[in-house]
């Protein structure tokens, strides 16, 4: 049977009632307006404003992937089946609506048989009926989540609870008053491609006429009354983050490498003036504010902060939030320090987990980053070790304020051995090797630099080292010393100039992600590699023989932080260590992209917040219990940390680079 728009009621029993579809509609409209007025006004300054967006295509792509594909929403197995659920069989009904409308109000019949084929009006029953289901699916795990606790730290009040018992309101009323249509004029043809509304018309078929059209009357009243209520009420619930979260702030989500914090513009203007960062809440970006109101309170960030499960007073969630009631409050001229606690932001090891966990791409740490930048311009409530991070470097050059003198020794051993050349001006080097503040100084790491100086020469690498290097700016700048690392940076920049050479080579992945995305935003740019990438190549082109494991056989590699979850290097590492024989791999629970800071980033690594428990014990814990002897690590930072938990929990800690030179060296024996 042909279907066509005759056998169609857009309006049954209530013809009389259609004019209050067109004025509810203009009503919501003027009411959607005003309220997402209000964002436009505390980001911009001004009403109905948005910045002229660059690099339109990457925007477009980047909403399509995070928000139309729910591509983060579903990296959480349950939250994001919940949320797909209610955001594609709402999308579905949303579709439908306005295919609906359309066809109704501008005549475009696309259910017409003289323009479409046979069975079109039913494919389209089942696409919203199927809609209203998957939602309505979705709403009751909601529920079911928030009744049982299922995600920890989700915040509970009365809006969360009323905002799922409006939607499901919606939907049910709306499938009765499908139910009654197909009752009265399309249960002969519609058949099972409108299988709910089959279902329960059964419920009304002994019903009176005059009844049932009393019933439709007011249930569809009530119906529309609060669909329209729930549009309207967009700009004023958490179903703002529709707009604001999955909408404009992915759009409008930073396009640069999400670690490569910016630098602050007219930076002595700024140091002279003491409004350095985030001094007060006037001082935040616009983007920063529309962070703050694009949270949807899911608490993937607040479960992911290696700070928050340590019991440090840090939960970027809460921290976003808290930015967000100053804004509410009108808090502008309000210090930082004066809307939550210094130590929220110094608890933060600038990991980044909290940013690859959030749906909507909020970025936590530049907020941090610029809140430790005004109060270190403030000076105050800053601590002690940070401040005296600063002054090590401004009079040795190095971050542990270590005498240069016994640095310029061990790079005199190494050229003596033949393990590396000292640089001279004038000559051409595959590889500089910056050593780093902590295999120059620390006797425990330099075994990590001779292993790695060995590897090279095995393959034939012309490998120079600085006589004059000092410490490459990366933890001032996350304890929020802005000058000194500009200073830094500079002086670093006009040294590696003098010299020819192929790339900087580093093991420390913070000196990797500094030179290679933030030296960058000062206008230096360099070829740098990091060494497990460089020895990976290396094997990949067989320049470096299989080494053979006799000493060892279970490992356990760590995910540093600046090298996976920032800069994406997770299998790199994992295939040197595949490819030493007779080694077996074991992983974490906790790895790759959800891999657990060893707590000295943020420049953790030369203070400590004594709240909580200990960052380095909770990720040395979990590398014992996969029973692995051996920890290994790519980062120095990660070293020492794990090194300094390792006495009683029975495993050794190495560099990928020692593990590969050792079993060289076995397999040479």
């Amino acid at each position: 049977m042909s279907i066509s728009l005759v056998g169609i009621e857009h309006f049954l029993y209530v013809e009389d009632l259609e004019p209050l579809v067109y004025v509810f509609t203009l009503a919501v409209a003027f009411v959607l307006l005003y309220g997402f007025s209000r964002y436009s006004r505390r980001w911009f300054g001004k009403a109905f404003y948005l910045p002229k967006p660059d690099r339109i295509r990457e925007r477009l792509g980047r909403l399509m992937s995070h928000s139309l594909l729910q591509a983060k929403v579903l990296q959480k197995m349950f939250e994001g089946v919940m949320h797909a659920l209610i955001f594609y069989g709402m999308l579905l009904l949303f579709i439908a609506t306005v295919l609906r409308a359309i066809e109704f109000d501008i005549t475009l019949r696309f259910f017409d048989r003289r323009f479409l084929v046979d069975g079109v009006y039913r494919a389209f029953k089942l696409m919203a009926v199927s809609g209203g289901l998957m939602a309505l699916a979705g709403i009751v795990l909601a529920f079911y989540r928030r009744a049982r606790g299922l995600t920890t730290g989700l915040p509970q009040s009365r809006e969360d609870y009323a905002v799922l018992l409006l939607l499901g309101v919606i939907l049910v009323t709306g499938f009765i008053l499908d139910a009654i249509n197909t009752l009265v004029y399309r249960r002969e043809w519609i058949g099972y491609w409108d299988p709910i509304g089959m279902y329960l018309s059964g419920l009304f078929q002994g019903m009176d006429g005059d009844d049932l059209r009393q019933l439709y009357r007011g249930l569809w009243l009530f119906h529309l009354g609060i669909a329209m209520a729930g549009i309207a009420l967009l700009p004023f619930t958490k179903l703002s983050h529709i707009v604001v979260g999955g909408i404009l702030n992915i759009f409008y989500s930073r396009l640069e490498h999400p670690s490569a914090f910016k630098p602050v513009d007219n930076l002595e203007k700024a140091v002279e003036t003491g409004e350095l960062g985030i001094v007060k809440l006037s001082h935040t970006t616009w983007k920063q504010r529309m962070d703050y109101d694009a949270c949807t309170k899911c608490a993937r960030c607040h479960n992911a902060c290696p700070a928050n499960i340590s019991g440090k007073p840090l939960s970027p969630m809460r921290m976003i939030l808290d930015m967000r009631q100053a804004m509410d409050k009108g808090d502008w001229d309000k210090g930082i320090e004066a809307i939550m606690e210094p130590d929220v932001f110094w608890s933060c090891v600038m990991c980044g987990a909290c940013v690859y966990e959030c749906p909507v791409d909020i970025h936590h740490v530049e907020t941090i980053l610029d809140a430790r930048r005004g109060l270190y311009a403030k000076g105050e409530n800053v601590p002690e070790g940070l401040l005296q991070l600063s002054y090590n470097i401004m009079r040795t050059g190095n971050a542990y304020g270590m005498n240069p003198v016994d640095r310029e020794e061990w790079i005199r051993s190494l050229e003596e051995r033949g393990l590396a050349e000292v640089a001279k001006e004038g000559e051409e080097y595959d590889i500089l090797y910056w050593t780093g503040c902590n295999v120059s100084y620390d006797p425990n790491l330099r075994g990590v630099g001779e292993s790695l100086l060995k590897l090279l020469k095995s393959a034939g690498l012309r490998v120079a080292v600085l006589a004059e290097e000092q410490c490459c700016g990366e933890p001032v700048r996350r304890a929020g010393d802005e000058l000194m690392f500009a200073e830094v940076a500079k002086t670093n920049y006009e040294t590696l100039k003098r010299y020819k050479f192929r790339k900087l080579l580093v093991n420390c992945p913070h000196g990797y992600n500094v030179f290679k995305h933030e030296y960058p935003l000062y206008g230096y740019h360099l070829e740098v590699v990091h060494h497990t990438l460089l020895l990976d190549q290396l094997v990949k082109e067989g320049r470096l023989p299989t080494p053979v494991a006799n000493a060892y056989k279970d490992v356990t590699y760590h995910d540093p932080c600046y090298l996976g979850r920032w800069n994406g290097h997770f299998d790199e590492p994992r295939n040197l260590l595949r490819n030493v024989k007779g080694l077996r791999l074991k992983e974490m629970p906790r790895n790759r992209e959800r891999s657990f800071c060893c707590g000295a980033g943020g420049a953790h690594g030369f203070f400590e917040l004594k709240k909580g428990k200990r960052i380095s014990r909770i990720r040395a814990e979990e590398a014992a219990s996969t029973g692995a002897k051996i920890v290994a690590v790519a980062c120095p930072f990660c070293n020492a940390m794990f090194r300094s938990e390792a006495g009683d929990l029975g495993f050794e800690v190495k560099d990928v680079a020692e593990i590969l030179a050792q079993g060289l060296e076995e397999k040479e024996g």
